[in-house]
């Protein structure tokens, strides 16, 4: 099934639909991609929630499969939740082949978490920003901040004001050639 939806009535639109299934969620007529690993739709609602302009207001185009409601689904799921990360792939003019940039590898150690993604083609390759839901486990939670620290530009964990702002903003490795 698909829905269309503005991003503040995605957010409404995805909490009332606990137990479904999300397939995909695009940005409609958007240069960018929008990428997820995250399939619960409260989880997804709390991503859209965040206070980062590289979402939009879309309109978003999801897909899903309806299911039974599920009292599993935490709706209390906190804003610290998310890890914010900024990444790119850029190939170099006068060496073609040659490329700078962690996105390769830093998609792929994410495939083990959820995230949110949207990615954009940039003048010489891919460029991303990521939502990453922080996970409980205490080894995986430094496992994630030691993957956005080698692979990302940039990567933000919340502070106890509960925002990703600049002032945890940290510079990733992710630009090394």
């Amino acid at each position: 099934m698909d829905q269309q939806l503005k991003r503040h009535e995605l957010v409404e639109w995805l909490r009332s639909i606990a137990g479904a299934t999300i397939l995909s969620v695009s940005l409609v007529g958007q240069v960018a991609d929008l990428e997820t690993n995250i399939t619960d739709p409260l989880k997804l609602a709390r991503a859209l929630e965040q206070r980062v302009e590289f979402l939009g207001e879309g309109p978003y185009l999801v897909q899903y499969s309806p299911g039974p409601d599920q009292s599993g689904s935490d709706p209390s799921l906190p804003y610290t939740s998310f890890a914010m990360a900024g990444t790119l792939k850029a190939e170099f003019n006068h060496h073609p082949g040659s490329y700078v940039g962690g996105y390769d590898a830093l998609v792929r150690e994410l495939s083990g978490f959820e995230y949110l993604a949207k990615i954009g083609e940039g003048p010489s390759g891919p460029m991303g920003h990521l939502l990453i839901l922080i996970p409980q486990n205490p080894s995986e939670l430094s496992q994630l901040r030691s993957v956005l620290a080698r692979y990302s530009v940039y990567y933000a964990f919340p502070d106890e004001t509960g925002t990703l702002n600049v002032a945890n903003l940290k510079m990733g490795q992710g630009l090394r050639v």
